[in-house]
């Protein structure tokens, strides 16, 4: 009766051993090659999923950066045509100011006079009767005179009344207004007139100081 029981025992035992070394086997084997924790058919159908999610990112990015350079450029762009016109605007508003153009004449004068031939004792000759310069010089005109110039004389106007002289028309032309100033038309202060046909001029009608660019004679 006691044989019996301690067999019974000792197979229980012997069960209980088998069955803790198998667990501690299947335990040691978990996660391993043969039986992964995670399958290895659930990462080849993870990576194509994520290899789309990446390109899908790095597609929106770059054209993030391509709209943001597309917008800089237009920002560039939109100052510089700014900048232009701006410049445009003062630069056309300044050649028509009367203060500018005054500035620039009296300058252009005073080397003129500075510039120009002194005669013994320190005096100062009067106009010539006939010259050509190649930029503009100061002359006087006196009253009564007449100042003719050759075609493509410059007359820039700066003291005095006087009227145009032209047998026929046009007569000399204002490029300072764009018109054309017909025979007997008076000059005008700060603006410019060219010589476009032969035997054109001027007749001061007081004394007057002009600054000539071109080939004149003064009768």
């Amino acid at each position: 009766m006691v044989s019996k029981k301690w067999i019974t025992c000792a197979c229980t035992v012997l069960l209980v051993v088998l069955l803790l070394a198998g667990g501690a086997a299947i335990a040691a084997e978990l996660g391993g090659a043969d039986d992964p924790l995670v399958s290895l058919s659930y990462i080849e159908q993870l990576i194509p999923q994520l290899n789309d999610n990446i390109e899908k990112i790095i597609g929106q990015k770059v054209d993030e950066f391509d709209q943001s350079i597309d917008e800089k450029i237009a920002q560039v762009d939109q100052s510089i045509n700014d900048k232009i016109s701006r410049f445009e605007e003062q630069y056309a508003a300044g050649f028509a100011d009367e203060d500018f153009i005054n500035r620039v004449a009296d300058a252009i004068a005073s080397r003129g006079v500075s510039g120009g031939t002194t005669a013994p004792g320190g005096e100062t000759p009067s106009a010539p009767s006939a010259g050509t310069t190649d930029s503009f010089t100061v002359v006087d005109v006196s009253a009564g005179q007449k100042l003719i110039g050759a075609v493509g004389t410059e007359i820039l106007w700066r003291i005095g009344t006087a009227s145009c002289v032209a047998p026929g028309s046009p007569g000399l032309i204002d490029i300072s207004s764009g018109a054309d100033l017909a025979a007997g038309g008076q000059l005008q202060q700060n603006h410019v007139y060219v010589v476009t046909v032969a035997e054109r001029g001027f007749q001061a009608t007081s004394n007057c100081k002009v600054l000539i660019k071109g080939t004149y004679t003064i009768q």
